[in-house]
């Protein structure tokens, strides 16, 4: 499989779409704004069939650009971690008017992610704290993880919105530390690539794990 980064929305959030060589099917993690113009492109120059978008959790900048997208793709699917499917319909969780200037909600349908799951090649991993239902995304093939808003170079997520948690948040920052190889490389959506041993390094220094 291959991965690019597109930046979407207001807050550039990294968005990665995946695609697989033999089939050409494609999956997006997360879609943050309406400025889609370059995946569309991106698609069509390179015969990919979009089916997914899976949404690392439900902040208004992850998702503002799914109503879009399924107004262009009425067959793409939207996952979304089963504890944060309420996000989709409620402005004051997902912050959308702070974030997007704007009562986002949600028109379609969406199914749900729990820890487990296995989609498109990836492994679905529980990592409260962000947000209670946020998922991080680990592919053994690829050695890499999408951690949307739980991990970051240098930093992570913040606790202090609603339904995040401190307390959350450091057991699911000791899982992905202590779970996946130290050489696993951390995709996540507002840092530069990390790794899973750089970032194990910097948290146990800082107290965190």
């Amino acid at each position: 499989m291959e991965m690019r980064v597109f930046p979407l929305g207001p807050y550039m959030v990294n968005c990665y779409l995946v695609w697989n060589y033999s089939n050409r099917a494609a999956t997006l993690f997360d879609c943050g704004g309406e400025n889609l113009d370059s995946i569309i492109e991106f698609l069509d120059n390179h015969s990919l069939t979009l089916e997914n978008v899976i949404l690392t959790h439900g902040h208004g900048d992850h998702i503002g650009g799914i109503n879009k997208i399924i107004n262009l793709y009425p067959e793409v699917k939207v996952y979304i971690g089963e504890e944060d499917i309420t996000f989709l319909k409620d402005p004051s969780l997902s912050l959308s008017q702070y974030i997007q200037n704007c009562e986002f909600i949600y028109s379609g349908h969406c199914y749900p992610l729990k820890g487990g799951d296995s989609i498109f090649g990836f492994e679905v991993i529980d990592t409260p704290g962000h947000t209670i239902g946020s998922k991080c995304f680990y592919n053994k093939e690829m050695k890499i993880i999408i951690s949307g808003d739980t991990l970051f170079r240098r930093s992570y997520g913040r606790y202090d919105l609603p339904t995040g948690s401190f307390d959350d948040l450091q057991k699911s920052l000791r899982k992905l530390c202590n779970t996946f190889p130290p050489e696993t490389v951390v995709y996540s959506a507002h840092s530069a690539p990390t790794t899973i041993g750089d970032e194990k390094s910097f948290l146990k220094g800082q107290g965190i794990i």
